[in-house]
């Protein structure tokens, strides 16, 4: 089998298996300091500077003309994981003002933590992006998404976004330190929803229940969710990316989340000659105003236990020689180019620790495949039961919608609803015959 190498001497004091990489991450990421040991142990900001390799440090403080380098190499937005709390209560008890708040931690940094300023149209308030990996949400979650709105009357409500996401509209700062500690108390987080970050990950909307998926991709979209943000806590060593980045796993022939479109996605596939699960890695996809590219394949594959490590590892070369001059230029597909398609992949096989990966595998299919429509009522991969997708209108949910969902997803359900990058919500009828779910 051919396989991109690197040179022994790269792989000199590196881990020799992608299962020593993945207990190397773990072993990071757990000694990472909760916001409250940050606040007590750090007297100082830190620089964006901090987790970068010296490539790197030099690249973002030559980048003179990138606003958000500059602000980032001044003070790394993953300090304001921490002060978004202080900052929340001294709007609260008074003691600091709007007047006495810093412009960019205002409208930039917070975003780092999730939030958003919308200055002109709701000045003082805030739209705050969560974190849902596969956009799976349960009605313990959603009811207190809506007990965060309520008291904003008409200012608040919500959006399903196209990264299957939530977010929330309407917040005030000072409340926000109260909705981040209910957030992951329930499980959710809103840190490194924003900025230069890996956003929102992305699999299926009916995995688990639908009868043509290959695998089912929450628990691996979990787990990767889990290392990529510490549990939620923020994730410091991927806080200052060049850029965002959009990574995805598919895994049926419908490609829900868009792997095309992605900065990173894998697509799963059988291997023909083993009958084995494997991933086709495409990279590159994403649309701005300078260039609209679709996904290229990088010509390898990888197993279901390499997945999360070759994200960690892609994210490192992101990082460290990713360029960061020009904003509009910064997205992961001009770190490939410049470092050419061999070169990136060598680097995250030195990174991960493995002397390369195995070529993509070509799998021929007897009859093309129409990607399913999500909408409507459609038979589960448990006999019996079925799934249903709903329409929502624009994406917006006001704030009754949330405990209605939740209500739903209770009768009829398991408890939980998804979200799609269609702006749509599907929902299983794992408790009750179809006719009472059509009819509610």
């Amino acid at each position: 089998m051919n396989k991109t190498t690197i040179p022994a001497a790269q792989r000199a004091n590196l881990p020799v298996t992608t299962r020593a990489a993945r207990r190397a991450v773990r072993a990071h990421t757990a000694s990472i300091p909760t916001a409250v040991e940050q606040a007590e142990g750090t007297k100082a900001p830190h620089s964006g500077l901090k987790h970068l390799s010296e490539d790197a440090k030099q690249r973002a403080v030559a980048a003179t003309k990138n606003k958000f380098e500059k602000v980032k190499v001044e003070k790394c937005g993953s300090n304001l994981w921490t002060e978004v709390h202080e900052l929340a209560a001294k709007l609260r008890e008074g003691t600091s003002t709007w007047e006495d708040l810093n412009l960019d931690d205002v409208d930039i940094r917070l975003k780092f933590a999730g939030m958003f300023h919308r200055g002109k149209r709701t000045p003082k308030r805030f739209m705050m992006r969560l974190k849902l990996p596969n956009g799976e949400v349960t009605s313990d979650q959603l009811r207190y998404l809506a007990s965060v709105l309520e008291p904003y009357g008409e200012d608040g409500c919500g959006d399903i976004t196209t990264r299957a996401n939530l977010q929330l509209r309407g917040v005030k700062l000072e409340d926000a330190d109260r909705i981040v500690a209910g957030l992951i108390e329930r499980g959710m987080s809103s840190f490194q929803a924003g900025m230069d970050s890996v956003r929102n990950l992305t699999g299926s909307p009916i995995a688990g229940i639908d009868p043509h998926e290959l695998f089912d991709v929450r628990p691996m979209l979990r787990q990767m969710n889990s290392v990529l943000f510490n549990d939620g806590r923020g994730n410091e060593e991927f806080a200052n990316m060049p850029r965002k980045i959009n990574v995805c796993v598919s895994p049926s022939r419908d490609d829900f989340p868009h792997t095309q479109i992605n900065d990173l996605g894998f697509e799963a596939v059988v291997d023909p000659a083993t009958g084995g699960l494997l991933f086709n890695v495409v990279v590159g996809g994403y649309f701005s105003l300078k260039r609209n590219m679709m996904s290229l394949p990088l010509g390898v594959a990888v197993s279901e236990d390499q997945v999360v490590d070759f994200t960690v590892a892609v994210l490192r070369v992101f990082r460290d020689y990713g360029p960061r001059a020009d904003r509009q230029k910064t997205r992961l597909i001009w770190c490939i180019e410049e470092l050419g398609f061999e070169g990136f992949i060598a680097k995250v096989a030195e990174f991960m620790g493995v002397e390369g990966f195995r070529p993509a595998v070509h799998v021929a299919h007897d009859e093309p495949w129409e990607r399913r429509d999500l909408l409507g009522v459609h038979p589960q991969k448990q006999p019996g039961l079925f799934w249903v997708g709903a329409s929502i209108p624009s994406g917006r949910l006001q704030t009754q919608d949330f405990n209605e969902l939740a209500r739903i997803a209770e009768r009829y359900g398991d408890g939980t609803v998804r979200a799609t990058p269609a702006r749509m919500a599907t929902a299983s009828t794992h408790a009750c015959p179809l006719p009472a779910c059509v009819h509610t």
